[in-house]
């Protein structure tokens, strides 16, 4: 394995990864469980093809936006039922098609090699996420995991990032962000941390320019050997 070059303040200590669409593949069983919320609550699917709707802002905002495109609006004490609905349905099935993305595995345990720190900063709820981290055989490589009921805050808010590398012993200075969502390059760049684009996952960066777009999860290491760490990246224009 190649080591990760020094660039002006030294090496990238910590990577900060996003779990679904990043980290794990994780839509089908995500868009089943809410699907079947719908079809209790005699409503049609979300069509395949809008499946990535449902990822990236939090299971309230996932089931406003299922509802919403059967033209329904759900209010505070309708939305927590129907939110409540869907956690018993995932706990049922978010290990049915659940996987990691190929290289995942490989490249979490390179990194490990190296004494860099991985942690997963993700808007899927806490156990959830530990839950799945853990079936599948990644936790061993992951320092620290939070989700938006971690620190009472989620992504893009900033302080979801800096508070975790703060649990994780992290130093922000070294840090950087993986993620495929417009949600995970706002962070970033609010926290200060430069961001590399995972384009294997569902989303898009929107108008936000991340500092590299990872075309394949085993790309990552080599990718972050190039990018200069938060320090240098504060001072570039």
């Amino acid at each position: 394995m190649e080591q990760m070059a020094s660039t002006g303040g030294g090496p990238f200590r910590t990577v900060v990864f996003d779990l679904d669409g990043t980290l794990v593949d994780s839509l089908a069983d995500v868009a089943g469980a809410a699907n079947d919320v719908l079809a209790a609550a005699g409503l049609r699917p979300v069509p395949r093809s809008k499946w990535p709707l449902l990822l990236g802002e939090g299971v309230r905002i996932r089931m406003r936006t299922a509802f919403a495109l059967n033209a329904v609006t759900l209010e505070d004490e309708a939305l927590d039922r129907q939110v409540a609905a869907f956690r018993a349905r995932y706990a049922d099935k978010m290990l049915e098609r659940t996987r990691p993305y190929d290289g995942v595995a490989e490249t979490l345990a390179a990194l490990g090699d190296l004494g860099v720190i991985s942690v997963v900063c993700t808007n899927k709820d806490e156990a959830d996420a530990r839950r799945i981290l853990r079936a599948l055989g990644l936790m061993p490589h992951i320092a620290n995991v939070a989700g938006p009921d971690t620190f009472g805050v989620q992504k893009p808010d900033p302080q979801h990032i800096l508070k975790l590398l703060e649990a994780a012993g992290a130093d922000p200075g070294a840090a950087i962000m993986v993620g495929d969502t417009i949600h995970d390059v706002e962070a970033a760049r609010r926290a200060g941390l430069p961001v590399a684009f995972a384009s294997w996952g569902y989303g898009t960066p929107g108008d936000e320019r991340p500092d590299y777009v990872v075309p394949r999860m085993k790309d990552l290491q080599r990718i972050l050997s190039e990018l200069p760490n938060r320090r240098e990246y504060l001072r570039s224009p």
